[in-house]
């Protein structure tokens, strides 16, 4: 399998963590009231919904795909948990399986759907985001149900002071690298995105590969919808709109080539952070939301040039070889 060890560490090693760090020290002495205890948890407690979609996001990129369907995952998430809750009485447990379960089919389905209909993943997955969308507002068009009060804990509660959404980000970070870094399956991702033909050539079964990134990817979505339902309390139709760029602009600029076959799990992270106190601090100086949605656009088209630059001098270097 000399394909799986060229392919090396899927890590980039971005400097996400070098701009994060001189955003947070800027903000910490310029911004007021941005360095309070509370406003720090804050932070990381609204980072961390997107945290959680990004990586599964960070799966898909890696394998040279992408998903413009986890916001309205998120979405139907956060409709289906309060609405069932509240209407038909069901606990956290049927409610968790339930939704997993629901995340589970949506990512087999596009992995299925991507090997037998032989279509762009983009084009698979805005699909899959209209069909979601019309599912929501069929639904309902207002907000409906309330969320269980566990979700309302895990979303804005604290853990010996620390918010139990970064915990939960955290820990779901930790076992996405491992399994990225040191499993089977994290090497032929990463081999299945540098070269899919090669990949398949050395053996790698690129279309089960590709199934459980998206499989993982929805997992995720469901994550970031627990938290947002508990976060909002009650099922709104637009809770995951624009989370589904905003993992994408996540997972590039924390190392994620759009080519495939490169990408940090805690890269991700930290652009998740970064864009969350970037967030914040436009907030805390009351700038408005139109401005920060011109900000946030201005680094989608960075982080899409970046990445081809990168894309370009690797393709370079090959063909050099």
């Amino acid at each position: 399998m000399r394909l799986l060890a060229a392919a090396g560490p899927a890590d980039g090693r971005p400097p996400i963590l070098w701009l994060l760090g001189g955003v947070l020290l800027l903000a910490w002495v310029f911004v007021p009231g941005f360095a309070t205890s509370n406003n720090v948890a804050n932070v990381l407690t609204q980072s961390a919904a997107l945290g959680l979609v990004a990586i599964g996001q960070t799966f898909v990129i890696i394998g040279g795909l992408i998903d413009l369907s986890v916001g309205q995952v998120l979405g139907l998430t956060v409709v289906l948990l309060c609405a069932l809750h509240a209407n038909h009485g069901l606990g956290l447990l049927p409610l968790l399986a339930l939704v997993l379960a629901m995340g589970a089919a949506i990512g087999v389905a596009h992995g299925w759907l991507l090997k037998h209909l032989r279509i762009e993943s983009l084009i698979l997955t805005f699909g899959t985001l209209s069909v979601l969308q019309g599912l929501i507002f069929a639904y309902t068009d207002r907000s409906v149900g309330r969320a269980p009060e566990a979700l309302a804990w895990l979303a804005d509660g604290r853990v010996m002071g620390v918010p139990a959404a970064a915990l939960l980000l955290l820990a779901a970070a930790a076992v996405a690298h491992v399994v990225l870094r040191r499993t089977r399956f994290g090497l032929r991702l990463v081999a299945s995105g540098n070269d899919a033909h090669a990949a398949r050539r050395a053996g790698v079964d690129v279309a089960r590969v590709r199934t459980i990134a998206f499989f993982l990817c929805s997992l995720a979505a469901v994550l970031g919808g627990l938290l947002i339902a508990g976060r909002l309390g009650t099922g709104y139709p637009n809770a995951g709109q624009g989370f589904e760029l905003d993992a994408i602009v996540a997972a590039v600029l924390g190392g994620a080539s759009l080519a495939g076959g490169r990408g940090s799990i805690w890269g991700t992270v930290a652009a998740a952070l970064l864009l969350g106190t970037i967030s914040n601090v436009l907030n805390l100086l009351e700038v408005s939301a139109f401005v920060q949605t011109f900000a946030k656009g201005l680094i989608v088209v960075g982080a899409i040039v970046l990445t081809r630059g990168r894309s370009s001098t690797r393709w370079q270097s090959g063909a050099a070889g």
